[in-house]
């Protein structure tokens, strides 16, 4: 048998100063990481499926209230209502807004959105807006995960099968595994060789996105007109396939800005040489517009559009234009009357379209635009913008950074 080698002092002492080490630098690598400013609360069980509801209730009365500042229209997946505040994503109950689910960071919100069943936070890091966790709506489980550069600022969308995300100068969209699919514009280090970025320079100004097209305004510093770019994913999500499309006599500063997209369609807004909606197919000629009474007065992105069904929705601020989802095909407008005056774009509940007014929520035919009734509800004098979405037989408002539950 051979002797094993001797050990002196010094040899224990050395291996000793190394298990120090290794437990030292491990402890700092989880005290700094982010699983460590991480905390998770998962759901007993998966909340239930509403009953969907066969007709709009005569009567609604406040069921329960929740803050929710990073949320820019109502979120609802996996049959919860995901609340944003703070660091903090929650799932809640649409009946009782109790939560359900939680999951936090010790960082504030960027925003908050979905795609498919999962929740999606997006949180800041030196890079900007790109850190991103996915949450299953249901039961608070976690999902992917992506980081990435972004603005200190950016809107979040999503159409159900893709996000976008979008700030000043970068926007990214992601798939259902968070993927990125398109980026666009500017990146804080070039990470291909001879990559020179696509919008070098420009400012982003409004966007809008379907899994397959992307609509971006831009503002560029050596032209006097903003741009229409309409994108279309590639092989490569830093080189997707790129048509420009001048909008003369448009400005940066003239309000214009992207409102929808469908699959081959664009709508966007534009000032001159009267307010109107200009349809503009995939290669980029406008084959419809919307003549407008006035410039639109409501908020740019998120909460002034909504896919209701067959229907997609534009509130300007005091009119509902109401297009078809996949042609942009005009229907109707819902302009306001005396004092009913609409405060958002509309849901769709027992195959209704809902609109939020002034006096409540006004229930119209969603062929013709016809008002049928309205629903009183009592909202604080400084309510005056209002986005909504439907579960079950409750519906649930965004009155600013609040969320509202309504119910029979």
């Amino acid at each position: 048998m051979v002797k094993p080698e001797r050990r002196t002092r010094g040899d224990l002492i050395a291996a000793g100063v190394i298990a120090v080490v290794v437990i030292l630098v491990a402890g700092v690598f989880w005290w700094t990481s982010d699983s460590r400013a991480t905390e998770q609360r998962s759901a007993t069980e998966p909340l239930p499926t509403p009953a969907k509801a066969t007709e709009v209730p005569t009567g609604l009365r406040e069921l329960w209230q929740a803050a929710s500042p990073a949320t820019a229209r109502p979120v609802l997946v996996g049959n919860a209502v995901i609340s944003g505040e703070g660091g903090t994503m929650a799932g809640r109950d649409p009946v009782s807004g109790e939560v359900r689910w939680s999951y936090r960071r010790d960082r504030p919100l960027c925003g908050v959105t979905y795609v498919y069943h999962w929740a999606v936070g997006v949180y800041p890091d030196s890079r900007g807006c790109g850190q991103v966790s996915a949450i299953k709506g249901a039961t608070g489980g976690r999902g992917p995960t992506r980081t990435s550069y972004a603005d200190k600022t950016v809107t979040l969308s999503s159409d159900g099968s893709t996000i976008l995300s979008a700030g000043d100068t970068r926007l990214e969209q992601w798939r259902t595994d968070l993927v990125r699919t398109i980026a666009f514009g500017e990146v804080d280090a070039r990470y291909k060789p001879g990559h020179i970025g696509l919008g070098k320079g420009c400012r982003l100004l409004s966007a809008a996105a379907t899994a397959s097209s992307t609509a971006v305004l831009q503002a560029c510093p050596d032209q006097a007109d903003v741009k229409l770019t309409l994108l279309k994913p590639a092989d490569n999500d830093d080189e997707p396939t790129v048509r420009d499309v001048p909008q003369p006599g448009v400005t940066a500063d003239s309000g214009a800005r992207v409102v929808a997209v469908s699959s081959s369609t664009t709508a966007v807004y534009v000032p001159t040489p009267k307010p109107k909606l200009s349809i503009i197919d995939e290669t980029g000629e406008e084959t419809a517009a919307v003549l407008l009474n006035e410039p639109p007065t409501s908020p740019i992105g998120p909460p002034a559009t909504s896919t209701a069904g067959s229907v997609v929705t534009w509130w300007t601020g005091r009119t509902v234009v109401v297009l078809s989802t996949d042609t942009m095909r005009y229907k109707y407008s819902v302009v306001a009357a005396g004092t009913d005056v609409p405060l958002g774009p509309a849901t769709i509940m027992a195959d209704k379209l809902l609109i939020p007014l002034t006096g409540g929520i006004g229930v119209f035919d969603v062929k013709t635009g016809i008002k049928q009734r309205l629903i009183p509800v009592a909202r604080p004098a400084s309510v005056t913008a209002v986005t909504l979405a439907v579960s079950g037989s409750t519906i649930i408002e965004q009155r600013g950074d609040q969320l509202v539950g309504l119910g029979a």
